[in-house]
């Protein structure tokens, strides 16, 4: 099958990272992605505080992503367009270039954001990893509009919701595209054939969030284990 990557998204400062090495080593296309934004991190359970990122990050052999969110989008762009220009803060881009993050993402609004296309086009180009925008409709005409060699996308069917979709975009010409929406233990047997059919032989990778934590908000390893046994499998 196609599938080059399975994602889980939210690791948190409560996880068990001898685990999570333990997972990456039974399961080569498992990615674990931490969210970082300045102004949650530190203060909800799966948006770790800065330090913890960066003891995360030396925890061995572990297939890391970082995805930013809210302020730390535009504080990463300005750094990478500007370099270490006095006042631009410097957390996000320290945290991209981390020689153990193989891939970034970056969650943003694009109707709403403080930053041209051209700006974000070369912020991508800048890193020498796969770099994610999300499609979505307040991102309608960014996807096809980055040129960088390294950009790659994500349909997220549900908008962030973790809502299960029978519908999956086809991915677009020349770009690696993932799949994201109501993925979980429960759904992903059923959502994988679907997602296979719409690729159409293409490489494609998977990521979910919601549905692989517990009641506290907390990410659920037990449930990771089984996405990744299905992906295995499939």
């Amino acid at each position: 099958m196609p599938l080059i990557s399975c994602t889980l998204t939210g690791v948190d400062q409560q996880a068990d990272l001898l685990r999570i090495a333990s997972l990456s080593a039974s399961f080569p296309r498992a990615e674990f992605a931490i969210l970082f934004s300045p102004e949650r991190s530190g203060h909800q359970n799966r948006f770790p505080s800065l330090p913890s990122i960066l003891n995360m990050l030396d925890a061995g052999p572990i297939r890391w992503a970082i995805h930013l969110c809210g302020r730390a989008v535009p504080e990463f762009i300005a750094a990478a367009i500007f370099g270490n220009a006095k006042g631009l803060n410097q957390d996000a881009f320290r945290l991209v270039v981390h020689p153990n993050v193989s891939r970034v993402q970056l969650n943003f609004a694009f109707r709403r954001a403080k930053f041209s296309l051209s700006d974000l086009d070369s912020a991508i180009r800048f890193l020498p990893v796969p770099v994610i925008t999300q499609e979505h409709r307040a991102n309608a005409g960014v996807s096809l509009s980055i040129k960088a060699p390294n950009h790659q996308v994500l349909f997220d069917a549900s908008g962030g919701r973790g809502i299960e979709t029978s519908q999956w975009t086809p991915p677009l010409d020349g770009k690696v595209c993932g799949f994201a929406g109501g993925l979980g233990p429960a759904s992903l047997s059923r959502a994988l054939p679907a997602i296979q059919q719409v690729c159409i032989g293409q490489t494609f990778w998977i990521d979910m969030e919601s549905r692989i934590r517990d009641e506290n908000d907390w990410l659920d390893l037990d449930a990771c284990e089984r996405v990744l046994e299905i992906t295995q499998s499939a």
